[in-house]
């Protein structure tokens, strides 16, 4: 995760040196796509950036990058794509066409900057309500926790209110719904998969591992299971599910806008 928070943190130097000397790039104009463009324009996007960047282009393990284009310029996100940056981003040249590439582009075209939210808790009190709620048992905070969900340690950086308060009560709304064919370097690290052995057990879980013959699930209680594909009877794998429960129903308004406010103020060390 050491690298996913130093090309976070390398972006974000490059949007906002971009913002504060230049206005939005005079020559870069919304895409005029048809419906049919559109959608293929979307799909790319979300079989190849979505699991960093989220469907919206709101962030995820990666920065926000809705709107990217209107602030740095088409050519510079077209060879970030293309090069990859130092510290986290691959290079897809090697993986998608020039075609792909420019979809990716074109999408990121029609979409604008969202209202992020405000925070309106204490992030004290929400601490306290983290701690309370066991959301440490799955996540890890500046080394501490579990490893089943995401670190949240810079989730304040890349992440607004509205998304945390979302995917809080409603867990996994976010996440790709469709499988994505860029599989290597942890992309799809917490694929949610169902297995049914020959002998009737059912396991769930997140895969940790998986190659021709094996596959190695984490279940929500942080237990590993271990498989040859040869004993299973069905081999499930549901982009777009998540483990983590909602919180909808178990915390009150008051508790959920402090979890909100903390998790908002994680925004790394110094």
């Amino acid at each position: 995760m050491g690298t996913i928070r130093v090309w976070i943190a390398v972006l974000a130097c490059i949007i906002s040196s971009s913002s504060v000397s230049a206005s939005p790039h005079q020559d870069t104009k919304a895409a005029e796509l048809s419906p049919e463009e559109f959608q293929k324009a979307k799909q790319t996007f979300e079989t190849a950036c979505s699991t960093c960047h989220g469907l919206d282009g709101g962030g995820a393990m990666g920065p926000n990058i809705q709107a990217i284009p209107f602030r740095l310029g088409v050519d510079q996100v077209t060879n970030v794509i293309q090069n990859g940056m130092p510290g986290g981003m691959p290079a897809f040249s090697s993986q998608l066409s020039a075609q792909q590439i420019q979809q990716i582009v074109d999408y990121l075209l029609t979409l604008t900057r969202k209202d992020e939210g405000k925070v309106t808790g204490d992030a004290a009190a929400g601490k306290q309500v983290y701690d309370a709620s066991g959301c440490a048992n799955c996540h890890t905070i500046s080394g501490e926790g579990g490893d089943t969900g995401p670190e949240l340690t810079t989730v304040g950086q890349s992440r607004g209110p509205n998304y945390l308060r979302n995917t809080i009560l409603y867990p996994g709304t976010d996440l790709p719904q469709t499988r994505v064919f860029l599989e290597s370097g942890g992309q799809l690290q917490f694929l949610f998969v169902r297995v049914q052995t020959k002998d009737g057990r059912t396991v769930e879980g997140t895969r940790v591992a998986e190659d021709s013959f094996h596959i190695v699930l984490e279940d929500a209680q942080g237990k590993f299971h271990s498989f040859r594909k040869e004993q299973l009877r069905e081999l499930e794998k549901e982009p777009g599910k998540s483990t983590m429960p909602s919180m909808k129903g178990k915390l009150s308004d008051t508790q959920l806008n402090d979890l909100v406010a903390y998790l908002a103020s994680l925004k790394g060390t110094p």
